[in-house]
Order: structure tokens, then C-alpha cells, then sequence
């Protein structure tokens, strides 16, 4: 019995240390720029959209695939603001938009240029965004965005800039917005690869 509970323990061990060269789990911050493109507006209508800065804060992990390919997923919550100036009948009204929602980006994680003390990463995938909160009512409650970017990495410390790309129309108007946002993080890593 002690020679089968010595056999499981090796291998529990073995496949812990395995495990953690191929995961790892980091918190991100930082700050993001949203623009809403706008379309099907209406005839004798204008309106101009301006992007306002807003935060994000969450956490990812990452998964070694092959190579130097590998899986991350993330979590985080966001603050996204734009501003609206919308002129009918000679009169402008001037509307500000603030967003808050929950981000899932799927990412594929590709190194690039690895100099053992650091590297340089790219990566791509699409977004989940679930609208926690929406000042104006006027979002649907999820969208896709898709998003790709390049980053590096100096020891646990790394930094990455994106683009967002709205893939779907948001608003419950009668016209279409989608997102365009740029984001820029910091990231730490806690343990793993």
C-alpha cells in the first residue's frame, strides 16, 4: 500500500511540475482609448463621435501549446467612454457615454523574438464583452470584437498594445455603432512560463 501511495505521489508531482512550464497566471491593468463608428444615421441628422480615455483591470493565464504558440484567455473589467455631439434641426447637443463591462479576450499567443531575458510576443483573437453597465441604455447586453496587438516581456513584467475591432453592431438605436478600441496594459506574472 505505501509502495502505491509513493507511486501516486510521484506522479502527482511529476505532473505538477510539468504543469507549471506550460501555464501561467498574471493580473494586467491598464488604460483604453473607445471610438464608436456610426452608421445608418439618419437623413438631417449629425452626429460626431469623439473617444474618451476609461481603464480596465483583470487577470490572465496562458497555456503552452506547441512551439512557441500559446493560449490566452483573460478577464477583465473595463470603463470604456465616448462622447457624442449631435446636431438636428441647427441645435447641438452635446452626450457623453460611459460603458462598463466584463471582457473575455480568447487569444492566440505567439512569441516572436525570445533573447531569453526577453521576449516579444504577438497576439490576435476575438472578444466576448458583457455590458455591465451602460449610462445610456442604448448597447445590447453582449458583443464581439476581435483583437490583435504586440507586446514584450522582461522577466514577470510585461507590456502589450492592442486594437479592437468591433465585429457586430451594439446599439439598440435605429442606427449602427460598433467599437473601435486601443488599449495599452501592463501585466504581472504571478507563476508559470
Amino acid at each position: 500500500m505505501k509502495k502505491i501511495l509513493l507511486v501516486f505521489a510521484i506522479i502527482a508531482w511529476v505532473s505538477t511540475t510539468s504543469a507549471q512550464d506550460r501555464i501561467a497566471l498574471g493580473l494586467k491593468a491598464g488604460f483604453n482609448s473607445t471610438n464608436i463608428n456610426l452608421s445608418n444615421i439618419p437623413s438631417g441628422t449629425e452626429i460626431k463621435n469623439e473617444a474618451k480615455s476609461g481603464f480596465l483591470f483583470g487577470a490572465y493565464g496562458r497555456l503552452k501549446l506547441i512551439g512557441k504558440l500559446s493560449f490566452q484567455p483573460e478577464l477583465y473589467y473595463a470603463k470604456k467612454q465616448t462622447q457624442y455631439q449631435i446636431t438636428e434641426g441647427g441645435e447641438s447637443v452635446v452626450v457623453n457615454s460611459d460603458i462598463k463591462s466584463w471582457d473575455v479576450p480568447l487569444l492566440a499567443n505567439l512569441q516572436l523574438i525570445d533573447l531569453k531575458v526577453a521576449s516579444v510576443y504577438g497576439v490576435a483573437g476575438p472578444v466576448a464583452s458583457f455590458i455591465s453597465k451602460d449610462d445610456l441604455k442604448s448597447m445590447k447586453d453582449a458583443n464581439w470584437t476581435f483583437q490583435a496587438g504586440i507586446g514584450a516581456q522582461v522577466w514577470k513584467i510585461s507590456a502589450d498594445v492592442r486594437y479592437e475591432w468591433g465585429m457586430k453592431d451594439i446599439s439598440k438605436l435605429d442606427f449602427g455603432q460598433k467599437t473601435d478600441v486601443l488599449t495599452f496594459t501592463i501585466g504581472y506574472r504571478l507563476f508559470g512560463i
